[in-house]
């Protein structure tokens, strides 16, 4: 090999490899076989330049130091460039095999490696150094070096080793001790993690091999994440875990397989504590489907009169006036139910027995409020905020409702599924009204059954024709006796 370097033929073969490397380094797809290269073609290059600059140089003014440096490294550069291009095409016939990324240290070990080995022949061939010597009488000064670079080489044996076992790669997101983030780099020193903050951390290799590592995107399997909360005691546990899988799966991150799962964990002197696990595809998107569960959960909780614990300076003797709280003034009621064209038929008195009947609904943004298919036993007037009706497989949205308006008639009034879905677009409240009421109402007022048919089937009417945009007058009597018909089937009335 020596003998080959000291000839011109290296001139020409670093030459001619030089273009070669270069025409592959463009075209080729592979990004770590276009860095490998093009570290290689630098030291080609390198070597050129000290090539031709070595056989310019006058041999009788120059002095013989530097020409001896110019030597030495031209010989160095070819060789240097020769091992990086054959440890590159080496590692790309490795990842022909296997679709796993070769990690960086790897590479720069072999590389170091190769270097030293081409390194200690050129030195004493050219220099005529006794480096074999010269180690054996530095023992001192190898202890010294050693304790110097003890951390160093520390990290650079625990990168090895965790590049064996490889328990994560660049992309995953893994937590180590009280970090967490996305792996965005691997070196031989250290490996650096973005949190969630979009803080990059370095961890030194020594410090990760230490610690215990979760990787939650390996193999981009599903990732589940776990959140407790305390619910009241009084709270029944069965309707509790309900509660939580139903707003769990109305978060669209939220997988259905793996399917979510509530379960009781334990009673403590304060409240129940009760855990949910879901599956993401993302752990990415943990902190946002932890977020949007709390705010969900807290509107679900409160809609069904179930507590949240309190510091213990609020449990107090106080007199309980049920566990449906009231949200909206008694004024406000009375004239949300007057807009209501279905009670214009009622008088004083039992609209304001209807104030009381009625409960106060508080929804969140996002929350569904009825569900496309679903049964349904309520009805609700929207006393503050927005809603958003939508049909169809696409959940195309209709159109958008707010104060004054109601939703839920036909269900209640009929027996029929919920023909639309209605989502809260904003923190909203309604009043809800159930069937018992207007059963009530049926019976107290004969006539009122064939009142509210006639009303139902105008309305019926007119939202098809918005849907289909088509005016024009429209019969609604068929449509309205065969609302009548399943109105009295369904609240059992026999007179008109």
């Amino acid at each position: 090999m020596l003998n080959f370097l000291e000839g011109h033929l290296p001139l020409l073969a670093g030459s001619v490899l030089t273009v070669l490397l270069l025409s592959i380094q463009r075209t080729t797809r592979d990004p770590d076989l276009r860095d490998d290269l093009r570290g290689a073609v630098r030291m080609l290059l390198a070597f050129l330049v000290l090539r031709l600059v070595s056989r310019v140089l006058p041999e009788a003014t120059t002095p013989e130091g530097l020409r001896k440096f110019v030597h030495v490294g031209w010989m160095l550069t070819f060789a240097y460039g020769v091992i990086r291009a054959g440890v590159a095409f080496a590692l790309k016939l490795v990842r022909m095999r296997s679709p796993v990324t070769t990690p960086k240290i790897l590479r720069d070990v072999i590389d170091f490696t190769l270097y030293a080995l081409a390194t200690v022949p050129i030195l004493q061939s050219q220099l005529n150094l006794d480096l074999a010597g010269l180690l054996a009488t530095s023992a001192v000064l190898t202890v010294v070096i050693g304790l110097a670079l003890q951390e160093t080489l520390g990290n650079l044996f625990a990168g090895l080793s965790l590049q064996l076992d490889r328990p994560f790669e660049v992309g995953d997101f893994i937590r180590i001790g009280e970090h967490t983030g996305r792996v965005v780099h691997i070196g031989w020193r250290s490996i650096r993690i973005a949190n969630f903050r979009r803080e990059v951390i370095t961890l030194p290799n020594s410090m990760v091999g230490k610690e215990h590592v979760k990787n939650f995107t390996q193999h981009r399997e599903p990732v589940g994440i776990e959140m407790q909360v305390g619910v009241s005691l009084d709270a029944p546990p069965n309707q509790v875990k309900q509660a939580l899988l139903d707003v769990a799966r109305e978060i669209p991150q939220v997988l259905v397989q793996p399917p979510p799962l509530a379960r009781t964990v334990a009673f403590t002197d304060s409240n129940a504590q009760y855990m949910i696990r879901v599956f993401l595809n993302d752990f990415a998107m943990s902190d946002t489907v932890r977020e949007e569960l709390h705010t969900r959960l807290w509107y679900r909780l409160r809609r069904e009169g179930l507590e949240l614990p309190h510091a213990q300076r609020t449990v107090t003797l106080r007199r309980e006036t049920g566990h449906r709280r009231r949200e909206l003034a008694d004024d406000t009621v009375r004239e949300l139910l007057r807009q209501v064209d279905l009670f214009a038929p009622l008088g004083p008195e039992e609209l304001e027995r209807l104030r009381c009947e009625g409960v106060v609904r508080r929804f969140g943004r996002n929350e569904r409020i009825i569900q496309e298919g679903d049964e349904g036993g309520t009805f609700y007037v929207v006393a503050s905020g927005e809603v958003s009706v939508r049909a169809g497989t696409l959940q195309s949205e209709i159109t958008r409702l707010g104060p004054g308006h109601y939703i839920g008639e036909m269900s209640l009034l009929t027996g029929e599924r919920r023909a639309a879905t209605v989502v809260a677009l904003e923190d909203s409240v309604l009043l809800e009204l159930d069937r018992p009421t207007f059963a009530r109402l049926f019976s107290d007022y004969p006539g009122l059954a064939r009142q509210l048919s006639a009303l139902l089937a105008q309305r019926r009417t007119q939202l098809r024709a918005v849907a289909q945009a088509s005016g024009g007058g429209t019969d609604h009597s068929p449509e309205a006796g065969r609302i009548l018909g399943r109105l009295r089937a369904l609240f059992g009335l026999t007179h008109e």
